[in-house]
């Protein structure tokens, strides 16, 4: 099964903002606005000066690595050994539909339109 993983074009649809003085042409740039607790921006700006970069910088990498890491995890499903065991067997012999199911069926095919 194939996983759809974020790619630059799923970005929502905004007007790109107009360049400003010493951005490099067709670099856009949204904003988005945040506020930290006085604790925690004395905290990222601390760790900023350590790294020897702008604050900015300092926030978009760590944001940026964080919701890559957040995008791989739920893109992904994690099973136990158990747990793929056990969905391989299903797989491999799927249980006969019960009552249940057919109703399911029928009535997941009265909403559900194919389109080829």
């Amino acid at each position: 099964m194939a996983f759809a993983h974020y790619t630059s074009s799923m970005k929502t649809k905004s007007k790109p903002s107009v360049a400003k003085r010493g951005r490099p042409p067709g670099s856009v740039t949204k904003r988005i606005n945040a506020r930290f607790p006085a604790g925690l921006a004395e905290k990222i700006e601390y760790a900023a000066s350590l790294r020897g970069v702008a604050v900015s910088a300092f926030i978009q990498d760590a944001v940026a690595e964080r919701a890559d890491r957040v995008i791989e995890s739920e893109s992904h499903w994690q099973l136990t050994r158990n747990e793929a065991a056990k969905l391989a067997e299903i797989l491999a012999k799927p249980p006969k539909p019960n009552q249940a199911m057919l109703k399911a069926a029928k009535l997941a095919a009265r909403h559900v339109v194919i389109r080829s």
